[in-house]
């Protein structure tokens, strides 16, 4: 596409700074290098044209019509959607989000803790096989591990939320979100697993100690011969308390 039909989309779109479109015709020409598929952004050049006028507006906080955009574009507000957020991954000019930001935004802030846990773990493990030139090549803030950690962490922890919102977000295929969504599977397992492990074993301890100044605290045992009178036994009434103590205890606790 030359230089004057980017212009006259441009202007379609509410833009007229030469310096936004001069910066949208440097990001389509690294757009056709970067893609190997002609068709991988949309079915048309004007879709990916629009897309880099929407990006170099974005990049200098230019406010665009959107409406406008989608409309020259000539698919969907979805499949746009979605083409626009690859496109960004693929031109490096996405905002990393953050793992906290981004359970604010879907709602699920108990997960927050236990996801970066998860991302720390796999990162770890990732870079022990990568060389020191492949480390720097990566970059695991992006909005794909972050996302993908927070999915993990909802999904063990049971929290509802919905997985498109996520895909979104990411910008990539379901195909590679899965693909990382069960590489993560393993150290979600182990974080959150480590988790409910630790909280029982605390909730035992409690309870041994209870038991125990149970038994620290029992009065002596009366002579038999209160029961051959027909008396009820003190020390049978204290035990029988005391179990009905303890199951109540089990019960709240478990509950």
């Amino acid at each position: 596409m030359n230089p004057s039909e980017i212009k006259t989309l441009a202007l379609k779109i509410g833009i007229s700074s030469k310096d936004v479109i001069r910066k949208a015709e440097e990001l389509l020409r690294l757009c056709e290098i970067r893609c190997m598929s002609a068709t991988a952004l949309g079915p048309n050049s004007t879709c990916q044209a629009v897309m880099c006028i929407e990006l170099a507006a974005t990049s200098v906080d230019q406010p665009i019509d959107k409406n406008a955009a989608i409309r020259c574009s000539g698919v969907t507000r979805k499949v746009y959607t979605t083409l626009y957020k690859t496109l960004e991954n693929i031109l490096e000019m996405k905002q990393d989000i953050g793992i906290r930001d981004l359970a604010v935004q879907f709602g699920c802030l108990p997960a927050v803790n236990p996801a970066l846990e998860i991302l720390a773990r796999y990162r770890k493990e990732c870079e022990g096989k990568m060389s020191e030139s492949a480390r720097d090549d990566v970059n695991f803030n992006s909005s794909l591990f972050t996302t993908g950690s927070l999915y993990t962490a909802c999904r063990h922890l049971k929290i509802k939320v919905e997985k498109s919102k996520f895909l979104l977000v990411a910008g990539v295929k379901k195909s590679t979100f899965d693909r990382l969504s069960s590489d993560l599977t393993t150290h979600a397992t182990a974080v959150i697993g480590e988790r409910k492990t630790g909280k029982s074993k605390r909730q035992g301890h409690w309870l041994e100690d209870l038991e125990k100044s149970f038994e620290e605290c029992s009065p002596p045992k009366r002579q038999p011969i209160a029961k051959q009178h027909g008396v009820s036994n003190g020390n049978n009434d204290y035990e029988e308390w005391k179990r009905k103590i303890l199951e109540g205890t089990k019960t709240n606790t478990q509950s």
